[in-house]
């Protein structure tokens, strides 16, 4: 399945690999669409993440994949893999999209407004993030998708616990305080 519009008319997302069940109900002409320009504006920014080096495609099985963002979510919360890695099942260009971009991008197309409407709001984990850069990418992440969906300002949240840090930990000022992070934009 391919998308192209007007505004994504430089970028194109296709599923590559055998169709499986309930496929297209995830992968909707509307969500091609928001993961294009969301890969169309970020994925350079992410491939820089790499340092040059050729990312790691994931091994995950495509139908467990589906599956897992079909079913219902018993709360807001989703952890998505880090924007390093790729999707290879998920292509722009020829290129493989970030999965991080993808899980994300898929959570919140599916799930937002119907999180909203039940009173709740889209929460991501962000365990093992690494850099500044790649926080400062998953923020503005945030702030796109609220843009193209036409959710309220800073109602995607996201906690991130750094790789190896311990949950309390000293900040510059000899205060302790905790390596949770809260991300957003209230």
């Amino acid at each position: 399945m391919t998308i192209t519009t007007e505004e994504t008319s430089q970028q194109t997302v296709t599923l590559a690999g055998p169709e499986v069940p309930r496929q297209a109900e995830l992968f909707t002409p509307e969500t091609l669409e928001f993961l294009a320009v969301l890969h169309g504006e970020f994925g350079l920014r992410v491939q820089a993440l790499g340092g040059g080096t050729a990312s790691k495609s994931t091994s995950c099985n495509w139908s467990l994949m589906v599956d897992q963002h079909l079913v219902e979510p018993p709360s807001s919360f989703i952890s998505p893999r880090r924007l390093c890695r790729t999707q290879d099942k998920v292509m722009s260009n020829g290129t493989p999209v970030s999965a991080g971009i993808v899980d994300f991008g898929l959570h919140i197309h599916r799930n937002a407004h119907r999180l909203l409407a039940e009173g709740r709001a889209p929460f991501v984990s962000l365990p093992g993030t690494e850099t500044e850069e790649e926080l400062q990418i998953w923020r503005e992440l945030f702030i796109r998708a609220e843009q193209l969906l036409g959710l309220p300002d800073g109602i995607i949240r996201a906690i991130h616990l750094g790789p190896g840090e311990p949950d309390m930990d000293d900040d510059e000022d000899g205060e302790a305080s905790s390596a949770e992070i809260l991300v957003s934009r209230s």
